[in-house]
């Protein structure tokens, strides 16, 4: 709430908190629950956003102000390969703003990360879940594992935060065509 009030333009966001409060698997899942916003799904995940009717290729995707590369061979940011608990919020501007980069037609999402000198001493989380996949026959169980650590040092004057996430996929995709 106290983003919105702030901002000059029309901006939405979500907190770590509020992510960690939602069920969902990734952060573009948690992304489809602020207003104007929608996903596209792959294999039953979601993937790209979508913000109000502009398709992923004209969203602009940020980390902490800086422009995220792509691997989708598009402008489209794939948020799968993001994982949530690493992320300590997000905003969405759907309105430009002459101090965010230029190129988002639709909206500027801005990805914000764990920073240790904006929670000072020592905070560590870590994070095992299983997921069983139906979509090949030799589909089972693929662990996802994730963890962060962060502390401060020199009375809070120096501080480290690492994170990290590994996901394994035992995913299948069967389509026929007809030429």
């Amino acid at each position: 709430m106290d983003v919105k009030r702030s901002s000059s333009g029309v901006v939405d966001s979500i907190s770590a908190e509020d992510i960690g409060k939602f069920p969902d698997t990734n952060l573009a899942e948690s992304l489809q629950r602020i207003s104007g916003v929608s996903i596209d799904r792959v294999n039953g995940e979601g993937s790209k956003v979508t913000v109000r009717g502009f398709g992923p290729d004209f969203n602009l995707v940020t980390l902490n102000g800086r422009q995220m590369p792509v691997t989708t061979g598009s402008r489209s940011f794939d948020f799968a390969n993001i994982a949530s608990e690493s992320i300590s919020g997000v905003e969405v501007f759907k309105t430009a703003l002459a101090e965010n980069p230029t190129g988002g037609i639709g909206s500027t999402i801005n990805i914000l990360t764990h920073k240790p000198l904006s929670a000072p001493g020592l905070k560590a989380t870590f994070g095992a879940k299983a997921m069983d996949d139906k979509s090949t026959r030799e589909g089972g169980m693929t662990p996802e594992l994730s963890g962060l650590y962060s502390n401060t040092f020199a009375d809070d004057k120096f501080g480290v935060s690492i994170s990290a996430s590994f996901q394994e996929r035992e995913s299948g995709n069967a389509q026929a065509q007809v030429g």
